[in-house]
């Protein structure tokens, strides 16, 4: 099930990177390319995420030393 959470939460960070990275006008091609809701999104979606990794690794006992 933590395998499951940490690759849900690597491809979230993705996506929010790329959000973001569109968001900001550095990816050009879509809908989303220079509107800053989209930059605030994917750099919420990384947060997210970033968040939910620490988590699954901190109750999975790999942050035990």
């Amino acid at each position: 099930m933590r395998l499951a959470v940490r690759i849900v939460a690597v491809l979230a960070l993705l996506m929010g990177v790329v959000f973001f990275f569109q968001g900001i006008g550095i990816i050009p091609g879509s809908f989303m390319t220079g509107r800053s809701e989209w930059a605030v999104i994917g750099a919420a979606l990384v947060a997210g995420a970033a968040a939910l990794f620490w988590l699954s690794w901190m109750v999975g006992g790999g942050g035990k030393r």
